[in-house]
């Protein structure tokens, strides 16, 4: 039987986890029709410049929008202790509206590279510059949510934005290029979705009442490391393809783009619930001088319990599953569904490992590893892209993703023994090899047999058999 303790915490984790589920899920299944229709309607050339316009979207809000909610998340618990929300919020929206001044200046001053560079037209880049606005906005909405621990108004709100999206690119796409069209609709769809949520949490500022430099230097302490980073991040995840781009392999462009958004669309909705729903209650504990190492330990297992077996439908099932999404079309791009899937898996369960320096406020730390590592991945790409390709690509984000994790786990703080590592690597190890049983499982029952469903039925079945045996020996993986 499971301890008490360890009941506690299995039970606050999944109750969390599972608030938040239903609107992943649904992004899931709204990503698994709109990818192959992205992919049917949209040329080779299309999908190349939809995925460097997101890629653009991705590091504009990384560098401006994404750490000024991230420290309406870390402080609105001190400030809110304090009764000083209105100063708070003050800072917030000053900020914002000189984030958004800055991000404009730079389109006028980048947009002629980029375009020159990248081969993105202006008027798709300016559209996707505006899309940082109601982004930004969206970003410190859901910050405020988890705050507030109002799961379901973030469900609902998920279920607006993804029916909005999908209806309004239908309609765009009849008499709009197929890139203008998406981007019209993801903008419209994100001003629906901010408006609504703006009337729904009712914050309540009683006065615009200037900056307070000292909340503003604690912000800024914290959160500004994260720029670099977040910038890090996205030069692992997305320089890939501005490399191609960039030496005109247009038809590998368009291969990693739609082989990212594939796999982003499918596992980043879930693989990041736990990161969402775990950090505020991380934060709380943190703060009311609570122990934390106990729930920090479940989670992280729980983590690796429930989605290792995704990454190896991912791994072993990558041909299968392309094959089914774009329906013979860029029939390389499997080639790197395995690569993204365990480097998603690997980022978010960085995200739970880093949650350390968050804590402590030594995001510069993190920073340090995070350019390091950037600056080696960038080096990695041009290198092994030229030769190797697709190949090349998925091989230099291995490698950046591992040194980032291996690097960041070496970090310890002897004031903070908050998980306990030899339970984490046992979880691990047994849940890979659950992974592998199913899959030679899988493959021995259906090799004499071929029907027309073969493949579906042989991705359900595999994680049919994985979760099964994760039931059945759960001691071993949580105890």
């Amino acid at each position: 039987m499971l301890n008490l303790t360890l009941n506690k915490n299995f039970n606050t984790i999944m109750t969390s986890f599972l608030s938040y589920l239903p609107s992943r899920l649904l992004v899931v299944l709204n990503a698994l029709i709109i990818v192959p229709i992205f992919a049917h309607l949209m040329s080779e050339k299309e999908i190349g410049i939809f995925q460097l316009a997101i890629g653009v979207l991705n590091l504009v809000c990384t560098c401006s929008t994404d750490w000024i909610a991230k420290s309406a998340l870390r402080f609105y618990e001190k400030y809110c202790s304090c009764n000083k929300l209105d100063e708070f919020f003050s800072n917030i929206i000053w900020l914002t509206l000189f984030v958004y001044i800055l991000v404009f200046l730079c389109f006028l001053f980048f947009a002629d590279f980029i375009t020159e560079k990248f081969f993105i037209s202006k008027s798709v880049l300016l559209l996707t510059f505006f899309i940082v606005i109601p982004t930004g906005i969206r970003q410190f909405l859901y910050q405020i949510l988890r705050v507030l621990n109002r799961p379901f108004l973030y469900s609902f709100s998920i279920i607006i934005y993804q029916m909005s999206l999908l209806s309004l690119y239908l309609v765009f796409t009849g008499f709009m290029p197929n890139v203008f069209a998406v981007l019209s609709a993801m903008a419209i769809a994100m001003l629906i979705i901010d408006i609504f949520m703006l009337k729904q949490v009712n914050l309540r500022i009683n006065s615009l009442c200037g900056l307070h430099f000292d909340m503003l230097v604690e912000s800024l302490k914290y959160a500004l490391p994260q720029i670099v980073t977040n910038f890090s991040i996205w030069i692992i995840f997305n320089i890939n393809k501005y490399v191609f781009q960039y030496n005109q392999y247009f038809s590998d462009t368009a291969a990693t783009g739609v082989a990212w958004l594939l796999t982003t669309s499918i596992l980043t909705p879930v693989l990041s619930t736990f990161s969402f729903a775990v950090f505020p209650f991380i934060v709380k504990k943190y703060e009311n001088r609570n122990k934390i190492r106990p729930y920090m330990t479940t989670s992280i297992r729980l983590y690796c319990t429930v989605f290792i077996p995704v990454i190896g439908l991912f791994c072993y099932y990558s041909k299968i599953i392309a094959a089914l999404a774009f329906k013979g079309k860029y029939g390389e791009s499997f080639i790197l569904l395995s690569f993204f899937a365990v480097c998603l898996f690997l980022h978010e369960l960085i995200k739970l490992f880093n949650i350390k320096y968050h804590l402590k406020n030594k995001t510069y730390i993190e920073m340090a590893v995070g350019m390091f590592v950037g600056l080696i991945c960038l080096n990695l790409n041009i290198a092994f892209i030229n030769k190797f390709h697709l190949v090349g690509a998925g091989v230099a984000m291995l490698i950046s993703m591992l040194l980032l994790f291996t690097l960041n786990l070496a970090v310890q703080f002897k004031s903070m023994n908050y998980i306990n590592y030899f339970a984490v690597i046992k979880t691990v190890m047994f849940a890979i090899l659950f992974t592998a049983v199913s899959y030679l499982f899988v493959e021995l029952l259906f090799m004499p047999l071929s029907f027309i469903y073969n493949d579906i039925v042989k991705l359900i079945f595999y994680i049919f058999i994985c979760y099964v045996l994760s039931a059945v020996f759960v001691r071993k993986l949580l105890v």
